[in-house]
């Protein structure tokens, strides 16, 4: 698989994240307008080292995982003691991601990794008093929407995704090899194939359901899919709209087959996740009253677009997707940073899509 920097994907994705915010429900928009209030006057980014010390000024931290918490796999040094600090300041930390994957698997991988105890509760402490951590995933929330969608009910997440009366709901996957059929089942959807189909679901690249492995190795890869789904106007539920991998490749990531079947087939997509509105809407609702909010993530595209148009504070982190744009390697901090680097990385950006802050780690 071919690496792609990720600084040279970043204003395309950021222009499709941004043109695609129309596909979400008018509901959320509005409500999302509502909540984001006027916006700030665009300023230049602060860099900030004290990373506690700023959390300490905010009430609610929407933290991104992937590439700020950890790799993927493993915890980056520093990360679980700053997240359990800020829980014992009375933070509420959120954990934002775009797993497509539902959040007790983000809540018990998090806890293994030592981010204070895991509760599916929205609440701040535990009945034994020991910190925790809530989180609210892209997959979780397409679950929902799709679990309401089969048994019949309004899910205004997926306007235009239905089935037959009395049939129930059923969608062709691309999954993500894992737990692809039970997803389906909690949510009472049933695989098909594409010309039975009444939506595509993206949750990975790594197979299809029904199928098996997939093998993606350039983005025409499931051009003969897309094609028969848009001729049918089929429409692509994404849960996962992330473009970069955590590690900075480019492929294979659910938001990328977005892309290619509403540019190139002109399919109509319903992406959830950052930085698409609800995801956000959903997380302050949760943790009502939130009180200031600062979201930390590593995502130029994702995370900081996401949270300044959802009107709150953004802080990125350096050591992840754009260690290599700003000079420092992924989970190691550089301090300071490269002043001239990293300025020159930002300037790529219109000053309304930089962060509030500048991040050179998220730990202790």
């Amino acid at each position: 698989m071919r690496r792609v920097g990720a600084v040279l994907l970043l204003k395309p994705i950021l222009s499709l994240a941004l043109t695609m915010h129309h596909i979400a429900s008018r509901r959320v928009v509005r409500a999302a307008a509502r909540a984001a209030g006027p916006r700030k006057a665009a300023r230049e980014p602060c860099v900030v080292e004290d990373v506690e010390g700023l959390c300490g000024a905010y009430d609610t931290i929407l933290l991104d995982q992937f590439g700020v918490v950890h790799d993927g796999k493993v915890p980056y040094d520093g990360a679980p003691e700053l997240v359990r600090r800020l829980q014992r300041a009375g933070k509420r930390v959120v954990v934002l991601s775009n797993s497509s994957k539902r959040r007790r698997d983000t809540i018990e991988r998090l806890e293994a990794m030592g981010c204070g105890a895991g509760t599916l509760r929205d609440r701040a402490d535990t009945p034994d008093g020991r910190p925790a951590i809530s989180a609210v995933t892209s997959g979780d929330l397409v679950h929902d929407a799709l679990a309401a969608r089969a048994r019949g009910a309004p899910a205004p997440l997926l306007d235009g995704v239905a089935g037959p009366a009395g049939r129930g709901l059923r969608a062709f996957v691309f999954g993500n090899g894992d737990d692809d059929e039970a997803y389906l089942v909690s949510c009472g959807v049933a695989p098909a194939r594409v010309e039975e189909a009444d939506c595509l679901l993206a949750r990975g690249l790594f197979a299809t359901l029904p199928g098996g492995p997939l093998a993606w190795d350039a983005d025409d890869a499931c051009d003969d899919v897309l094609a028969a789904a848009a001729a049918r106007g089929l429409p692509l539920v994404v849960a996962n709209p992330d473009l970069v991998r955590p590690d900075g490749r480019a492929s294979p990531m659910p938001g990328r087959l977005m892309a290619r079947y509403v540019t190139r087939f002109g399919g109509a997509a319903h992406p959830v996740g950052k930085p698409y509105p609800y995801i956000y809407e959903e997380a302050l609702r949760r943790c009502a009253p939130a009180g200031r909010v600062l979201a930390v993530g590593d995502s130029m595209a994702h995370d900081v677009a996401g949270a300044n148009r959802a009107g709150v504070d953004s802080a990125l982190v350096c050591w992840g997707i754009h260690a290599a744009d700003v000079g420092v390697a992924p989970g190691s901090a550089a301090v300071p940073l490269d002043a001239a680097r990293l300025a020159a990385f930002l300037a790529a950006f219109e000053p309304r899509d930089r962060p509030t802050f500048v991040l050179p780690a998220f730990r202790v």
